[in-house]
């Protein structure tokens, strides 16, 4: 096996000992095995180059376990020589031909989108080196930009299952398609921007009707930024408790992250808001400076209170006052409060006529005739509507 340093991760992979295996003793099993983790892999390859080599780089870089390889250039050199000779420069067709055994260049899934074209073709600049030496200056190259672990690879990722999982294709919506928000995207762009640039930063909460665009500036945020270091984490509001399993997952301080809660609100007796208070209120040891906490909500208020409540029937808390106005001031928390308001009609036919126009599609009065129309049986003004009859009109 391959005694490493830095990288030592790998020779656990199950994939990479089949290889090494299968090299020495030309087993069926271990081609098998190896053959059967690659099919897996291919379902996530990010090019259609060397389906081995992207497999071998993605576990080096992909994972948690690995220090700053920065401050430890003479074991990077030690182990990206040993890897480049017995894995990355070694002729495996030439090994498969020879055992008689099918080539795994006849896996030809096309390549997934993650949203990030900088990391593939770092990626694809990795897989072409000639020289373990061009290949060790390639690495440092990758982590000074993406750094290291799950979340390098992906634009955009979601807690799912006690895990950060990478999204494929995420939405890539831009400001210039989002029309009557002057002010808001302003705001959200000068504070996104600051963030990358290590500057303070407030969180956000974005609140307004539904469909007035306040999660899509949050993703046009991440599609201006994410070529400069910028990630954006989902969470459901069902899984604030996991909220400092998902800080304790964010390890690569190369980038910067948004932790992104759509739709938030909160029932009466639903004490989960405190823990999103406790994180917003910034206790060091509860987030790192890379990370801010951007969240929507069709309420300002986010706490639900009840007639009862304010009345002052809640015969389980001595100072109901206190209470209800520490629930209330949780939207206070954020730094940055931005309201999105529903559109007027002459709005909501200005987003109808550049959404055609981007499209090349003149405006006429028979269709904004059926767009006043549309609007009517479909949710009334908003951008979501909007956007809805364009689609609807295209598909005709």
């Amino acid at each position: 096996m391959l005694n490493l340093f830095i990288f030592n991760h790998i020779t656990d992979d199950e994939v990479i000992s089949a290889l090494l295996r299968f090299r020495d003793e030309c087993r069926e099993e271990d081609y098998c095995t190896a053959i059967r983790g690659l099919i897996a892999f291919s379902e996530h390859r990010l090019t259609n180059k060397n389906i081995i080599g992207e497999y071998v780089l993605r576990q080096m870089l992909e994972t948690e376990q690995i220090a700053d390889i920065s401050n430890l250039r003479d074991f990077l050199r030690h182990d990206v020589k040993i890897i480049y000779n017995e894995l990355l420069a070694y002729d495996w067709n030439s090994l498969f031909s020879e055992c008689g055994c099918i080539l795994p260049d006849s896996i030809t899934l096309p390549p997934v989108d993650t949203g990030l074209g900088g990391y593939v073709q770092s990626i694809e600049a990795m897989l072409s080196c000639e020289s373990n030496e061009a290949l060790g200056g390639a690495i440092l190259a990758h982590t000074d930009s993406f750094g290291t672990g799950s979340s390098s690879a992906f634009s955009a990722l979601k807690w799912q299952d006690g895990r950060l999982v990478g999204i494929l294709r995420p939405d890539e919506i831009l400001f210039d398609a989002l029309t009557g928000l002057e002010h808001q995207k302003k705001v959200l762009i000068e504070n996104t921007e600051s963030f990358v640039l290590g500057k303070p930063a407030n969180d956000v909460l974005l609140t307004g009707s539904s469909g007035t665009g306040k999660s899509s500036c949050v993703k046009a945020c991440l599609n201006m930024f994410k070529n400069s270091g910028l990630r954006l984490i989902e969470l459901n509001k069902s899984d604030l408790g996991d909220l400092s399993s998902v800080f304790g997952c964010i390890k690569n301080n190369v980038l910067k992250y948004i932790i992104f809660i759509d739709d938030l609100s909160f029932e009466p007796g639903d004490m989960s808001y405190k823990i999103l208070k406790s994180a917003l209120d910034g206790q060091a040891e509860a987030r790192g400076s890379n990370i801010l906490i951007y969240a929507t909500s069709n309420r300002r208020g986010l706490i639900k209170e009840t007639w009862t409540e304010r009345e002052g029937y809640m015969g389980d808390e001595v100072h109901r006052n206190e209470g209800i106005q520490e629930r209330k001031s949780l939207s206070a928390r954020f730094g940055i409060n931005l309201s999105f308001l529903t559109p007027t009609q002459n709005e909501y036919l200005r987003i109808v006529g550049d959404m055609l126009s981007a499209r090349n599609i003149e405006m006429t009065d028979e269709i904004r005739a059926e767009a006043l129309k549309w609007q009517i049986n479909y949710n009334g003004f908003s951008g979501r509507t909007a956007k809805q009859f364009v689609l609807s009109l295209l598909g005709r």
